[in-house]
């Protein structure tokens, strides 16, 4: 956020160095970071541009502009490591509060706190969705889709504005169904140069994936904000804003599969989506038809947003707690705001096309929250899965396990 201004990038820190050390120190390490930003930008803007403008772009050079792109984007992102020796002699703050006044929020959201589903209750437009040259990838084709937010309160988040998702799907274009599938908190896979690609791994067997960007985060960051940051630092307004709005992105997601593809369409949430993914199975049918899923997987997800925001480890851990608390947030008011992005008492869909993966040591998303929910939705034993891992262990254990997505596949074929 300092834009390269040493006083201020010292100010705003407040860590206790030596009066020395800004000049020493932080001005290369600014400077260093400023350039490989501005390259990323670069590359990306490059990239943008062939993939949505260039009427014939050749597959080889989408292919170079993407991994140029992904290159200059790790390189920026890992520069934060080069920052590490400035967390002593005292740690700065985990990210720059600016956390809502209760009276603002209250007066701001009026209107869906009378009735929350006014929040959801949306136009969707699929025909607002553009589409990419698509380009080969081994025995998997990918291409991206952009569209404005339907969302009207993401519209005034900085760098959100714009619905970005990523589609992998097999190279004959082929696939027994889709799924829309959410990522967590700060993943921003669509930023990162791995060898690793779940989605091809998923398209291999036959899935069609889309993996949409989250708001706040990779392609969606906030100008000053790391990836994933506002959700939990501008809150609780941008927590809810996010939740509601991928929700209602999801929508127009599913919408614009249904004119595209034949075959089911489920919606996956992990951690943070999976609150996304709670609504869209709660509040469905307030869109239509051609908008709603067939399927909800839900992972790794809580029952109370202000339970998982208070008591969850991560919470704890950043302060979540303490600056909510500072800023006149009570358990109460808490509680009463997060109703517009809790799951209702009965799902829209029907619960045998809702399934649950849940870790019975997660700390981070309190298991018990999740696991009331399953009950009082009355899911089938058969859709619910639960092992002994925490947060962090999920994605590990899925990778190991894949009977969770195959109960998806066959929720899709029973229908």
């Amino acid at each position: 956020m300092s834009s390269g201004d040493v006083a201020r990038f010292c100010e705003e820190a407040d860590a206790g160095w030596s009066p020395a050390l800004p000049d020493r120190l932080v001005a290369p390490l600014l400077g260093r970071h400023l350039r490989l930003q501005a390259a990323a930008q670069t590359a990306r803007s490059a990239w943008e541009d062939a993939l949505f403008g260039d009427p014939e772009p050749s597959g080889q050079r989408l292919r170079r502009l993407d991994e140029q792109r992904r290159v200059a984007a790790t390189r920026h992102l890992a520069s934060r490591l080069s920052f590490y020796p400035l967390l002593f002699p005292r740690r700065p703050p985990p990210a720059r509060w600016q956390i809502d006044q209760p009276a603002e929020v209250t007066a701001d959201l009026a209107r869906a706190l009378a009735e929350p589903n006014v929040l959801y209750d949306v136009p969707i437009d699929p025909g607002t969705v553009a589409v990419s040259r698509s380009t080969p990838k081994g025995d998997v084709r990918e291409y991206w889709l952009r569209a404005a937010t339907p969302f009207p309160r993401l519209r005034r988040r900085r760098g959100s504005e714009v619905l970005y998702a990523r589609l992998v799907e097999p190279a004959d274009g082929n696939a027994e169904a889709t799924i829309i599938f959410g990522g967590g908190l700060c993943q921003e896979v669509e930023l990162v140069n791995v060898t690793g690609d779940a989605a091809a791994r998923l398209a291999a067997t036959g899935w069609r994936v889309i993996e949409p960007v989250s708001p706040y985060h990779g392609l969606r960051a906030m100008p000053g904000r790391y990836g994933g940051e506002p959700f939990f630092a501008a809150g609780p307004s941008s927590a809810l804003d996010l939740i509601a709005g991928q929700a209602v992105e999801a929508a127009l997601l599913i919408a614009w599969c249904r004119g595209r593809f034949s075959g089911k369409v489920a919606l996956v949430g992990i951690s943070m989506t999976s609150f996304a993914a709670q609504q869209v199975a709660s509040r469905c049918h307030l869109w239509p038809s051609q908008a709603r899923p067939d399927g909800v997987m839900l992972i790794s997800h809580s029952g109370r947003l202000d339970q998982a925001t208070l008591t969850g480890r991560l919470a704890l851990d950043l302060g979540l707690d303490r600056a909510l608390a500072q800023a006149g947030w009570s358990g109460q008011r808490l509680a009463d705001l997060c109703r517009l992005v809790d799951p209702l008492d009965e799902p829209a869909l029907e619960p045998s096309r809702i399934v649950s993966v849940l870790g019975e040591a997660d700390e981070w998303v309190p298991y018990r929250d999740g696991l009331a929910i399953t009950h009082r939705w009355g899911l089938p034993p058969a859709n619910m899965f639960s092992y002994r891992v925490g947060h962090l262990g999920m994605p590990f254990q899925l990778g190991r396990d894949g009977s969770s997505i195959e109960r998806l596949r066959q929720v899709l074929r029973g229908m």
